[in-house]
């Protein structure tokens, strides 16, 4: 296994990987995992959830792994307070976020800022009004009913990857409220949450943008750090690489893909 270089500051690395694996490469990534981790997947009821979550967390092992320099299965990954996976006592200050939709996840690594990321897959038949009335703050539930209705189902995923993506950074997930922060609706932007607990006159050292993501999902990175710059390992086809802004509007800090 080789080793990879740890990221510059201000630098995210992002990692896809598909879930839906063959037999002999499942069996391979299931060996790094922990005994704590291979009952959590026996819990589950389903054999292609099974499967997923031990594709999951071997590819999160793995990875992590090249930039340690350590055999993946001696890490030791603790939860925090409220579910975040945290490395426990590598001497690197190494954050990192996994998320998976479906037959994919995605990885975003960083050194020295804590870092959310969030994946979607679109469903067309999804109750997003009702979700957002429950979930969004008053601005975000009016700027989404502002829009013609054929673009709001899109723009909910905006809004809601967005969003997880800030509560999976700060590590609290949905225990703290939705509507407690907002986001901007705006496509390809940096941006920086609203946080309506926040100090007045403080701003936010928090960035969220929207990541290249396969036709059909839509993904978000939540970045500590004024100035983010991602870099993107897709690891994925060309038919499934395609980005999910609109041609000619590139993001704001475009990636390299690696």
């Amino acid at each position: 296994m080789s080793r990879d270089t740890m990221p510059a500051a201000g630098e995210v690395r992002i990692r896809f990987a598909s879930l839906d694996l063959e037999t002999g490469e499942l069996a391979r990534l299931a060996r790094f995992l922990s005994p704590d981790e291979l009952a959590r997947a026996d819990r589950l009821l389903s054999r292609r959830k099974r499967d997923r979550f031990v594709a999951g967390r071997g590819f999160l092992r793995e990875t992590l792994a090249t930039y340690l320099d350590i055999e993946p299965a001696h890490l030791r990954i603790i939860e925090g307070e409220h579910g975040k996976p945290l490395l426990a006592e590598t001497g690197a200050p190494l954050h990192f976020n996994l998320s998976h939709a479906h037959d994919l996840a995605v990885l975003a690594v960083a050194v020295d800022c804590r870092v959310g990321i969030d994946l979607e897959r679109v469903d067309e038949h999804l109750p997003y009004r009702e979700i957002a009335q429950r979930f969004f703050a008053p601005g975000e539930w009016q700027e989404l009913s502002s829009l013609p209705p054929h673009l709001q189902l899109s723009a909910f995923y905006r809004f809601w990857t967005r969003k997880e993506a800030y509560l999976k950074g700060l590590g609290t997930g949905f225990s703290r409220p939705a509507a407690s922060f907002a986001v901007s609706l705006l496509p390809d932007q940096p941006c920086a949450p609203m946080d309506f607990q926040a100090r007045d006159g403080v701003p936010s050292p928090w960035r969220i943008v929207d990541v290249p993501v396969p036709e059909d999902y839509h993904g978000a990175l939540a970045v500590e750090c004024a100035t983010p710059q991602y870099r993107i390992n897709a690891r994925l086809t060309p038919e499934r690489a395609r980005p999910q802004t609109a041609p000619g509007a590139p993001p704001a800090h475009s990636p390299s893909i690696a």
